[in-house]
This record gives structure tokens, C-alpha cells and sequence, in this order.
């Protein structure tokens, strides 16, 4: 934190090289980052306005988002949903 080169979100962990050289493109990934983190928050929102309009858990409503594939399917085949 006493680095001068230091700012929020600044590891010092890219093993891949991903983050840009460059300032211009750097500013770019930080602003698409922010982008990405507001998204995210609305997203999280629209799940809680679900759960509040529809008084059932999104897990619930959407399980082959959140179950691994094989459990989802052998419950929708087993409810008669699918032929």
C-alpha cells in the first residue's frame, strides 16, 4: 500500500500477461471492469426482485444454473415435464 504504483484492484498477480502496458488501455480495463462489477450488481438485484414477486427461491426457479446438468435433467424427467 505504500507503493506509489499501487491502486484498488492491483494484485501483482498476472500470469498470463493480461493486463495492459500501455495507460490508455489499462484505463479501458478498469472502466470495463466497473462496467462488468454494475452489471453484476443489477443482475443480483433482478434475482432479488424475482424471489420477491414470484416468494420462490431463483435456485428453485432456475436449478440448471445453479445444479450440476445430470441432477437437473433426472428431476425434470422424473416431474413428468419432459416426455
Amino acid at each position: 500500500k505504500n507503493d506509489p504504483n499501487y491502486f484498488p484492484g492491483s494484485l501483482g498477480f498476472d500470469p498470463i500477461g493480461a493486463y495492459p502496458k500501455n495507460e490508455a488501455d489499462q484505463k479501458n480495463m478498469q472502466l470495463a471492469e466497473i462496467k462488468n462489477g454494475r452489471l453484476a450488481m443489477i443482475a443480483i438485484f433482478g434475482f432479488a426482485i424475482q424471489e420477491f414477486i414470484s416468494k420462490s427461491g431463483v435456485i428453485d426457479e432456475t436449478p440448471f444454473f445453479f445444479l450440476p446438468l445430470a441432477e437437473t435433467l433426472k428431476m425434470y424427467t422424473n416431474s413428468g415435464y419432459l416426455n
